[in-house]
């Protein structure tokens, strides 16, 4: 049901102080050494703001390199890194994974690159490192001192590497990222790893949506990420990814369930969950279009509803006994997700 003012306040309090950036949180540039992009960070920039996206995550392959650049801009480059690997355990018929390790500060990556003699990392700002097979074990290593560090690791683009139809093979800890949206909203690698999410997400696997357009040649707007954040600041977006408190997709969802917001969890009884959506990225907003938004708990849709995309939507419900609750957007007109939001999760399912 459409909320109340009160329930407007309470999450527009829970969000004080916030607003929304929107940019691509997986690309590579043109920044010399191992880069393979062919965007340089200035030419970024130009296209960034020619675009209306306020960030872009720049993972180039096997070097911190970029990070160290005059023309870096915390307040528009995400930094990190997009190895390549394979676990020696696994049972894919296709195994080469990638990861991404994404940090804002390059001496967080150096010291995780020192760390993992496998990485032979050659040290310094013009270092490079290696890739190579581990076994599962380590490979949780890697994750966890990337988490350990304050960084955040995804997963990407999990189907376009690894053939398994064991959803397991693609999860190795709760808390981290799945690329969900991967060049763009509509093709079938998006909805291969839409899939694959879902599916986790039924084991009882806490997991986040992520999106990443990874073309490697000029900026696009066409698989964004929104933040609600109080600053236009690499620290700050991290620091929402490690909370699951984002949206993958061109459409702000903000949620809350009593004081705990969006990758967070808690005890659902007796709480009430409200659901705001605002901020169309201009890329997909239409005043002609239809558009929806549908409430999920781990069931399917429990609740679904006209929204606009000029002017905020809110709405409230009365939290059961489920094992989560999210949020998705849709565009009616063109029959496609535009924004995928995380759950919330109830501890009481846990």
């Amino acid at each position: 049901m459409r909320a109340s003012q009160n329930e407007i306040n309470r999450i527009n309090d829970i969000y004080s102080g916030r607003r929304a950036y929107q940019g691509d949180m997986h690309n590579h540039g043109a920044t010399g050494g191992t880069s393979d992009g062919k965007s340089t960070l200035e030419q970024w920039k130009i296209d960034l703001e020619r675009l209306g996206m306020d960030f872009v995550a720049i993972l180039d392959h096997k070097q911190v390199r970029h990070m160290y650049l005059p023309e870096w801009d915390d307040s528009i480059f995400i930094g990190g890194t997009e190895p390549s690997t394979i676990i020696k355990e696994s049972t894919a018929t296709k195994r080469e994974l990638h990861y991404n390790m994404i940090f804002s500060d390059p001496k967080q990556l150096e010291e995780l690159l020192s760390e993992f003699e496998e990485f032979k990392f050659s040290g310094g700002s013009e270092g490079h490192f290696s890739y190579c097979p581990y076994p599962k074990a380590r490979f949780l290593q890697i994750i966890e001192s990337v988490m350990a560090r304050g960084g955040f690791f995804v997963y990407p683009h999990p189907k376009q590497y690894v053939n398994s139809d064991d959803p397991l093979e693609y999860w190795f800890r709760d808390g981290v990222g799945l690329e969900i949206f991967y060049h763009d909203m509509r093709n079938s690698w998006t909805a291969d790893n839409y899939k694959l999410w879902t599916d986790l997400l039924s084991l009882g696997k806490r997991v986040f949506a992520c999106s990443g357009e990874d073309g490697h040649t000029v900026a696009r707007d066409n698989a964004l990420t929104t933040f609600y954040a109080e600053e236009k600041k690499s620290a700050c977006y991290i620091k929402y990814m490690r909370d699951g408190d984002f949206t993958c997709g061109s459409v702000g969802i903000r949620m809350c369930l009593g004081d705990t917001r969006m990758g967070g969890s808690c005890d659902f009884d007796g709480q009430k969950l409200i659901v705001a959506i605002d901020d169309f990225h201009r890329s997909i907003k239409n005043p002609e279009h239809t558009y929806r938004i549908d409430i999920l708990d781990d069931k399917g849709v429990v609740f679904s509803d006209k929204i606009s995309c000029t002017e905020p939507s809110y709405f409230a419900l009365d939290a059961k006994n489920v094992a989560f609750y999210r949020a998705e957007v849709f565009d009616e007109t063109e029959d496609l997700r535009i924004a995928i939001g995380n759950p919330i999760w109830n501890d009481c399912n846990k």
